[in-house]
């Protein structure tokens, strides 16, 4: 990437570069014994089991470098995600289609019935504790406690109502709905129709969310975009409302997408990179720090996840960020 000194480049990193193969996959579930090999992972529920396990005890990580669709290393305001969609392909002929959220009072064993058949399979960000992080958790990175809820090393995460990181994987013990990234969607079947195996769904990630546009750019900062597959449907063993129909998801392990018979998860992304000028305090790209960098810090002023105006990173522009600049005032 080719930058003056004085003018801010920006670079558009397609209308959509597609990676069809996923750089990592694992089934992120505590009794798994072979997590980065299996050819398929499995999501379902463990609530009301009488087990001291994760809500959504079966998760599926997935991976993709992010240096397959833009250079990483950059500040994470520098990316702009126009598009973000991931694809999977499920394994299971005997799952529903559910492109809805369900009533929270649906999943209690002595709650309503749902109205809809089936339930919905959710994606979301990575979150990682005791040390963990994407690069070393990988395929192979131990799960954690197994037989206590909350205390896996990596899980489905989504953010709060003020922006805070919050683990999701007991969201029905803590009583809340998930601010998930997209749900699961599929124009190959009705809703509440058996999708027949290796249906394609499509899950569209909303980047006009700020927290969720900036997680994004933080991966692509960093150079490993992951996200959490999870889903609320009850196992059967050891319960969690019994059935045991849960849907299965190929892996890049499986011996089809070997064969270039079906897909493996996909990653659709298109991202708009804009390299800085290296002047601290330029926040329009023009190589200097003037008025215009003032009036877009007070536009900015307040929570701005991943904003250029937020010039000491902290997630929100503040006096901090004004006194930065006017000490750079004119440079």
């Amino acid at each position: 990437m080719i930058l003056s000194a004085t003018i801010l480049a920006t670079m558009s990193y397609g209308s959509g570069v597609t990676l069809q193969m996923p750089d990592l996959d694992r089934w992120n579930y505590p009794f798994n014994a072979s997590p980065g090999d299996r050819t398929v992972g499995s999501t379902f529920s463990s609530y009301a089991s009488g087990y001291d396990f994760d809500n959504r005890d079966g998760q599926l990580l997935l991976g993709w470098y992010g240096d397959r669709v833009a250079p990483s290393g950059l500040p994470a305001s520098a990316y702009a995600i126009n598009n973000c969609t991931v694809t999977l392909t499920i394994a299971s002929d005997d799952i529903a289609y559910d492109p809805t959220l369900d009533d929270l009072a649906s999943y209690e064993p002595d709650g309503p019935a749902d109205i809809d058949p089936g339930r919905p399979v959710v994606l979301s960000g990575v979150g990682f504790r005791n040390g963990w992080d994407g690069w070393t958790f990988g395929e192979t990175g131990p799960y954690g406690e197994a037989m206590t809820s909350g205390t896996r090393n990596c899980f489905a995460i989504d953010f709060d109502s003020a922006g805070a990181v919050r683990d999701m994987s007991n969201s029905l013990t803590h009583g809340f709905v998930p601010n998930q990234f997209a749900i699961a969607q599929t124009d190959a079947v009705a809703v509440g129709d058996i999708m027949p195996a290796y249906t394609v769904l499509q899950f569209q990630v909303d980047v006009t969310d700020p927290d969720i546009q900036c997680y994004v750019r933080r991966a692509m900062a960093d150079g490993l975009i992951e996200f959490a597959v999870t889903s609320l449907h009850g196992a059967s063993k050891p319960g969690g409302g019994g059935g045991g129909l849960w849907p299965d998801w190929v892996c890049k392990e499986n011996a089809l997408v070997g064969l270039g018979v079906i897909d493996a998860a996909g990653l659709v992304i298109d991202v708009n990179v804009t390299e800085p000028s290296g002047v601290v305090g330029d926040i329009d790209g023009d190589g200097v720090v003037g008025v215009n960098d003032l009036l877009r810090i007070l536009e900015d002023f307040g929570v701005c996840p991943c904003c250029p105006s937020d010039l000491d990173e902290s997630g929100a522009v503040t006096v901090d960020d004004l006194l930065m600049l006017i000490s750079a005032w004119g440079s």
